[in-house]
This record gives structure tokens, sequence and C-alpha cells, in this order.
């Protein structure tokens, strides 16, 4: 089995915009708008087992997140006219992110024979009213974090994502992670026992995500909603591991 080499990892870039996309814990609210454009407000975290991990990468040196590299990454993305961090602890963040077109927010250029492939899809419909959409899976996901910092896939190539990364695809499961992570971080010198630790915390984290749409809601998928926002509360653990995709959708008039 092949094993991560964790001391290349480094701290102050390895998060980057991957935070944003594969936090082990966070919240993320924001306002859509009938032009497309939306401000984003971030909270994000990573699990102590997750720090600790990262840490022992880093040689223990600097912030375990850097808000300023993390901005600035999010600041080069598609489609972001502004953002800005700040560290609470030198493990967690929170700042916002102003976006100019959804469309063009997380777009994949050239993917699959030249098409533009999208992990958010922004559409207004006919005689008002709009859709907003968003796919992960396997294949998409991975040339996502390609976009990012280059250390970005070293961090979730850390954490054996086998959905955010093609390294790992040979695990299928959810289960078949889980024993794995285990078995490589267990053995960890002087933290003898992370894997399990790393394991529970994954498998209890979650992401939320709240937005505010600009006509009343009249559909949602994979959610909940009432009047102009919606709801979604995202496991960690499957967004890591992508067994299965997934998909989410809001239909509004």
């Amino acid at each position: 089995m092949k094993k991560p080499d964790i001391m290349k990892h480094k701290a102050a870039l390895v998060v980057a915009l991957a935070l944003v996309f594969a936090s082990c814990s966070g919240q993320i609210t924001g306002v859509l708008r009938e032009d497309g454009s939306a401000d984003i407000a971030i909270q994000s975290g990573l699990p102590p087992s997750v720090a600790t991990l990262i840490s022992v990468a880093s040689g223990g040196a600097g912030s375990i997140l850097d808000a300023q590299t993390i901005a600035l990454s999010i600041r080069n993305a598609r489609g972001v006219k502004s953002a800005s961090m700040r560290n609470i602890t030198p493990s967690s963040i929170d700042g916002s992110v102003s976006v100019s077109q959804a469309n063009d927010f997380f777009a994949l250029p050239g993917a699959y024979g030249g098409r533009t492939q999208r992990l958010i899809t922004y559409e207004q419909t006919t005689g008002g009213g709009g859709r907003l959409s968003i796919a992960l899976n396997r294949a998409t996901a991975p040339q996502f974090v390609s976009l990012l910092s280059p250390d970005a896939e070293d961090y979730l190539s850390c954490l054996m994502a086998p959905g955010l990364t093609t390294d790992w695809q040979y695990i299928q499961t959810k289960a078949e992670y889980i024993r794995q992570l285990r078995a490589t971080y267990n053995t960890l010198r002087n933290n003898r026992g992370l894997g399990n630790t790393l394991a529970s915390e994954l498998e209890s984290a979650t992401i939320t995500l709240a937005l505010d749409f600009p006509g009343v809601i009249r559909s949602v998928r994979g959610g909940t909603f009432s009047s102009k926002r919606a709801e979604f509360a995202v496991p960690v653990i499957d967004l890591l591991t992508l067994e299965k995709p997934l998909a989410y959708e809001v239909v509004w008039e």
C-alpha cells in the first residue's frame, strides 16, 4: 500500500482554497444576487488531530493555517472579486469572499475535450427566478483541487482523500478509507494512535452552508429551505471520499 510522505507537506500553503472546499469543520453563509454575484462569509478550522498531523508535517513551525496565504489563493480563483481572511487561532480562520459571477467560481476550463465543466452552475429562468446547482464527483473534484496552490493537493493527499485526489482513488468506500487512515497513522512516531483519532474526528465533522437567494425558493435537492434561504449540512467524510457523487440544487421564483 502506498503511504503519504507527510514530511514534505508544508503548513503555510497546504490548505489554500481547499479549506473552503474540504474543510474538516466549517460554516459558510452567503447571499446570491440576481446577477450571479455573491458575498460569502467563512468560518473554518481543523480538528485537533488534523492540526497535529499538519504540525508534524511542517516540523511544528508557524501557524497551522495561514490566513493571508489562504486569502491570496482565493483572490486568484476565477470569478472572485475580493477576499479577506484572519486567523482566530493557529488552526482556524474566518473571513469573507466577494464573487463577481457564480458561473465562473470553481469553473474547470478545458476539461473533457475542451468543454468547460462547472462545479457550480447558475442559471436564470425564463420569466424570472433561477437555479443554482453544485455537482461533485471523482472526476471533477480532483481537477478543481489541481487549480489551487500546488500544496493543496499535498494537504489532501496527506489526508489520503480519495474523492479529491487521484492518488488514492483505489479506495472505493468510506469504510475502506477509515481502515487505511487508521493503519497508516496509528504507528506515527510520537503520535501513536493518531489514525484512530483522525478517523473519529473526520467521521463526525460537518460543513454547514446557508445561502440567501434573490427569490422565494421553490425546491431544494440535498438540503432544506425556508422562504429565500437554503441550508445544507455536508458530512466531511462524504466530501473526502466521494464514495457517491454529491449533488445539490436550489430552484427559486
